[in-house]
């Protein structure tokens, strides 16, 4: 009474599977009506999004570079001279996540990780991306543009990362 794990790997892949299970009551010993729908989703509503602000990010690190003749270089330690409230949310909701990830997966919980890895992952791509568009499209000038696609990078390499245990081809 389930699809044939074969052709659902074909067609989803297995890291949108993997991502499923873990995040079902499989995991916590309990009955699972496994559905062809949960795995899309898994697609719809995690790697589609997280992509996409991976594609957002690199589109408008080339528009930087191009546009503002600056080359771009990714680095940690400015990332702490940003003020805009926004960076300081998104890297508060990043280091808050990263702890409780560490903390659930040293007991084993991997079931209360992925829910909060997925909302990461909206908060992300529906508050942040969305809200600081016109910052990373460069429109606050220079130096907002570079602090913004810092935060951003830094928490899209974060996120694959803390993603990597559960999908690990896609963050390969």
């Amino acid at each position: 009474n389930y699809p044939d794990p074969l052709t659902l790997v074909d067609k989803y892949g297995a890291d949108a599977i993997r991502l499923y299970l873990i995040n079902s009551p499989v995991v916590r010993a309990e009955n699972l009506r496994f559905k062809e729908e949960g795995v899309r989703d898994i697609i719809k509503d995690v790697f589609l999004p997280w992509y996409n602000a991976y594609r957002f990010l690199f589109q408008n690190i080339v528009r930087f570079e191009k546009e503002d003749k600056v080359i771009y270089k990714y680095d940690a330690k400015k990332q702490d001279k940003s003020d805009n409230v926004m960076d300081i949310w998104i890297m508060s909701f990043k280091e808050s996540l990263l702890d409780y990830i560490a903390k659930e997966m040293k007991a084993y919980r991997l079931y209360t990780v992925v829910p909060r890895l997925t909302k990461f992952i909206d908060q992300l791509t529906n508050w942040y991306v969305r809200m600081n568009r016109r910052r990373l499209k460069g429109e606050g000038g220079i130096k907002d543009c570079y602090h913004a696609l810092n935060s951003l990078y830094d928490v899209l390499f974060a996120m694959t990362k803390m993603m990597a245990p559960f999908t690990p081809f896609l963050t390969e």
